[in-house]
């Protein structure tokens, strides 16, 4: 009796741009860049947004107060506590309820490009954790990574 061939999958890694954490050490002081982000795009995505996933890291409560602590209160909140819904706010919150309701680099893109913000500007600070290195406390911790939507 001849015995079956057992198949196995193959497990595929999943593509993943950790943020700063992903560049050579001798960048990390720049930071990411929209430079960096499109050429991920283009040597793991085959040049489209939107086979680009942005998610939050592991790491971060969407839940918290400030789930990007870098962000102040008063661009996060309007002052009777409600979260705003405008100008940078928009997109820091589409960033964090990424965990809630997927989005693609297409939609971030398209969030940026409404309130007429420079490229990828919220999400270049989310994957380096505040707007400069004088952050010090979150600089070149990554809030958010991107990673390439499986092909169907």
């Amino acid at each position: 009796m001849a015995k079956s061939a057992v198949v196995k999958k193959s497990q595929v890694a999943e593509v993943v741009f950790s943020g700063i954490n992903g560049l050579p050490e001798d960048q990390q002081k720049f930071g990411v860049t929209a430079d960096h982000v499109d050429a991920f795009v283009q040597e793991k995505a085959g040049g489209n947004p939107n086979n680009v996933g942005v998610r939050l890291v592991a790491t971060v409560d969407p839940k918290a107060e400030q789930p990007l602590p870098y962000e102040a209160k008063n661009t996060l909140y309007d002052k009777d506590g409600q979260p705003k819904t405008t100008l940078r706010a928009k997109v820091v919150w589409q960033l964090i309820n990424s965990a809630k309701h997927p989005i693609t680099l297409q939609d971030v893109d398209n969030c940026h490009t409404s309130i007429k913000a420079r490229k990828y500007h919220a999400l270049l600070d989310a994957l380096n954790g505040g707007q400069s290195p004088a952050k010090k406390a979150t600089w070149g911790n990554a809030f958010v990574e991107l990673f390439v939507i499986p092909a169907k």
